[in-house]
């Protein structure tokens, strides 16, 4: 159960007052030196107990207040989770009416469809209740209940937010960033698992800036979500100077922070990839061929001015690869693993280890004929059947994902249909 109460804005304004009645004081300034009472601010406390998969809990709020005013609740997906589809996710969880002495309540609809309870309640203090339900196969949404108070005529409206989860086995699905730099320079990403149109379209889609073509190399660290948390991105330039940009780990923020200055020299490296979390310590790691086949590794530290450490060698004969993509879980083991094709078509899967020394076991056989693709990307599961999906695209430009099966011998499902071809000069 959480409990919160009062906003930083009520904290902030009751300060303010506070010290001009002081000062009021101090100078005489108050009527016949008489003093007077600080005003009784508003004061929300909610109580969101967790509430299981197919059950069912009562949710409080508690309200103090010193005039007549409204009340509002409202329910979303909390920070880390993406938006959920209103019609096929958000009805897993029903809340029924908010009730409470001293109120009269209702329910009013927002432009979005959604229904938002509302109070009017009387000065003094109110305790409001109402149920909430979760289907018995929803999923493990973790939500925030935002109440607020506003009086008639006030500009401020005092705020509260508590999280209360869904306690269920089954994990939500995130949905991914596909990044393409288009023919003018423009960095573009586009989601894999929206909730209102179908994924990857052209007219849903975030624009990330100009002046892209600066880098010969651009790739993620691990799959970036779309609520902006994952390894962030890493862009070369042809001189050889490394830059990555870290992802800000906020939903409603600019998906990239500014760049960090790596370092010089990678101009010494024909491919330059993301892993992700290839040996097990939460950080989202590099790999780097030289022009002699020779593989490396540079272990992410999780610090963003300094987010490499220093290189350990893999193995050598990687320049028997034209294409390599990492950074998904595909035999879901919790490490990363990676995709590589030879120069023949062959796809290759290297499972990874957990272990810096010897990061990959040996290769298994996925497919051949894989030379029909231009370009193969791991932007994280696709769909909620993922676990390890590809993107690809082929020599007319179209997408098709190739799902995850979970099965190491087997990873991929046969291709599906993902997309129209798009105008974009690199993938990521």
């Amino acid at each position: 159960m959480r409990t919160q109460r009062h906003s930083g804005r009520f904290r902030r304004r009751f300060a303010v007052v506070a010290a001009v009645a002081t000062a009021l004081a101090a100078s005489g300034g108050l009527a016949h030196g008489a003093p007077t009472a600080e005003p009784h601010l508003p004061e929300i406390t909610l109580e969101t107990p967790d509430v299981a998969a197919g059950g069912s809990v009562t949710h409080t709020i508690k309200v103090s207040v010193s005039e007549k005013g409204r009340v509002e609740l409202h329910m979303e997906p909390a920070e880390g989770f993406r938006w959920w589809h209103l019609q096929s996710e958000a009805v897993d969880l029903h809340r029924g009416p908010v009730t409470g002495p001293n109120a009269t309540c209702r329910e009013e609809p927002w432009p979005n469809g959604e229904l938002l309870a509302v109070c009017d309640v009387v000065p003094g203090e109110t305790t409001l209740t109402y149920t909430v339900a979760a289907t018995a196969d929803m999923e493990a949404w973790t939500i925030a209940a935002r109440a607020s108070f506003q009086a008639p005529g006030d500009p401020v409206k005092y705020k509260e937010l508590s999280e209360f989860s869904v306690l269920s086995d089954d994990p939500v699905e995130m949905s991914y960033r596909v990044f393409g730099r288009d023919t003018a320079a423009r960095l573009w990403s586009h989601e894999t698992y929206p909730v209102e149109v179908p994924g990857l379209q052209k007219g849903w889609r975030r624009d990330h800036g100009s002046g892209w073509n600066a880098f010969d190399a651009l790739t993620k660290l691990s799959p970036i979500s779309i609520v902006n948390r994952g390894g962030g991105i890493v862009a070369r330039e042809p001189s050889g100077l490394l830059w990555y940009y870290p992802v800000s780990g906020l939903k409603y923020s600019p998906t990239l922070k500014p760049r960090v200055r790596v370092g010089t020299g990678w101009s010494i490296y024909n491919s330059v990839r993301g892993t992700g979390d290839v040996t097990r310590d939460t950080h989202a790691d590099l790999i780097a061929r030289d022009k002699a086949g020779v593989l490396w590794l540079y272990k992410g530290t999780g610090v963003e001015s300094r987010p490499f450490a220093a290189r350990t060698k893999v193995g050598s004969g990687w320049n028997v690869y034209n294409a390599m993509t990492g950074g998904v879980d595909v035999t879901r083991d919790g490490i990363a693993d990676l995709y590589a094709r030879d120069t023949s078509g062959v796809l290759w899967l290297y499972k990874g280890t957990g272990n810096a020394a010897a990061p990959y076991a040996a290769r298994i056989k996925v497919a051949t004929g894989w030379n029909a693709y231009t370009a193969i990307i791991a932007p994280g599961d696709g769909s909620d059947i993922g676990k390890g999906a590809l993107l690809v695209r082929d020599k007319a430009g179209a997408l098709w994902w190739f799902r995850g099966t979970g099965v190491a011998s087997s990873p991929l499902a046969p291709r599906s249909f993902a997309a129209d071809t798009y105008p974009y000069t690199a993938w990521m």
